[in-house]
């Protein structure tokens, strides 16, 4: 006697929310940063937004289809359940591939305002040129794979006002679309290691950042795993049931893109919140001197990769004279700290404007009387 495989529906629901949850975090988190921390909000950070917005409508269709019958079996649901879930099986088809696309299209605006070589900003424009046409005509087939859309779940009524495309013209446009989409995930994840190679920091400082900004690739994962499971839906006698896996291979692959895209931008928040813990420790001896010291060596080395990662920046230095009471002027104090001026107005990758601006403000006496006034000197 063959036992049959228990039904998916918490497993869709437990993964679905999640990964979506963390979505959601991430993207909240990284509208803080750009909204109050740097005050930068940028294009790709939209993209970004709208992109979590995608992927709820997509949670939204999942959650709706396990109600109807999704990692259900055949027999234990109704002709009714089962037309429903088709309709909300095939409402989340539709909304895959532009969710994918915007995800990645926030990706590689990213990767494009850090970049310095053209070599380097060609290739992810390419790619995505590619990716993106692949994906808009996938979309269109999609759409238009039953005429009128209903009829992709009415016919298992017995509904015959319709047509469909043969499913093995979809399955062939599914496959060409996991690779291209194979291939941009490749290539945005290969070109953070060029883009550091050249950089004037450690090995494993380079390992790190690189690993950072290539993050968005780990979904090409589930892009193959989920190629894997399109054949098998083409000769399924239990189809609800077998698009479990494909569903959650869906939720998993945007719900990552988007948490890595978004994981890259979130440094001046933990710069923040290194600040906000060297406050709260208060004055306690050499512990706290020894601790401050040590988030402030840290602070500096984070300072240095992210002014290396854009070595076509200009440096600017400044020294800051003071003078006496007696009128007398003391040797000049070079300040240590390096300001850049991003062209592409990328300042996450600077020092934060507030420590910029602590090193411009006057220095006053004891008594209230102006004391110093530091001098700029652009290199």
């Amino acid at each position: 006697m063959v036992t049959e495989a228990p039904d998916k529906q918490d497993e869709i629901l437990i993964i679905t929310l999640l990964f979506s949850g963390i979505a959601c975090v991430a993207v909240a988190l990284r509208c803080y940063v750009r909204t109050r921390l740097l005050k930068a909000f940028g294009v790709d950070d939209a993209i970004a937004v709208v992109s979590l917005f995608l992927l709820c409508a997509g949670v939204i269709f999942t959650i709706l289809g396990v109600n109807s019958g999704f990692g259900q079996h055949n027999d234990t649901m109704t002709m009714e359940q089962y037309l429903r879930g088709l309709k909300w099986w095939c409402y989340s088809e539709i909304i895959y591939p532009p969710t994918i696309a915007i995800i990645k299209i926030s990706i590689a605006l990213y990767l494009v305002r850090i970049a310095v070589k053209p070599v380097h900003i060609y290739a992810i424009y390419i790619s995505m040129a590619i990716f993106l046409l692949y994906t808009a005509a996938f979309f269109a087939f999609l759409l238009l794979q039953c005429r009128p859309i209903s009829f992709y779940w009415r016919r298992f009524g017995g509904a015959i006002d319709g047509h469909c495309l043969h499913p093995s013209t979809i399955a062939g446009m599914a496959y060409g679309h996991g690779v291209v989409n194979v291939m941009a995930d490749l290539t945005l994840g290969i070109i953070p290691a060029f883009i550091v190679a050249d950089l004037q920091i450690t090995t494993r400082t380079k390992v790190a950042v690189a690993m950072t900004l290539a993050l968005g690739s780990i979904a090409s994962i589930c892009t193959l795993t989920r190629i894997a499971y399109i054949n098998d839906l083409l000769h399924t006698d239990d189809y609800l049931y077998s698009i479990a896996d494909v569903i959650i291979l869906s939720i998993v692959e945007a719900a990552v893109g988007l948490i890595a895209s978004c994981l890259a931008t979130l440094k001046p928040l933990i710069r923040s919140f290194l600040d906000w813990s060297e406050k709260s420790i208060g004055s306690s001896g050499g512990l706290h001197t020894r601790m401050v010291g040590g988030m402030n060596r840290r602070r500096t080395r984070m300072y240095d990769t992210e002014l290396n990662l854009r070595p076509d920046l200009a440096i600017v230095g400044f020294t800051t004279t003071v003078i006496s009471s007696n009128g007398r002027e003391s040797p000049p104090l070079h300040s240590s700290i390096s300001q850049t001026m991003d062209v592409k107005g990328d300042l996450w990758l600077s020092p934060s404007s507030h420590e910029s601006q602590k090193s411009h403000r006057r220095l006053e006496s004891g008594n209230g009387d102006e004391a110093a006034v530091p001098a700029c000197q652009i290199k």
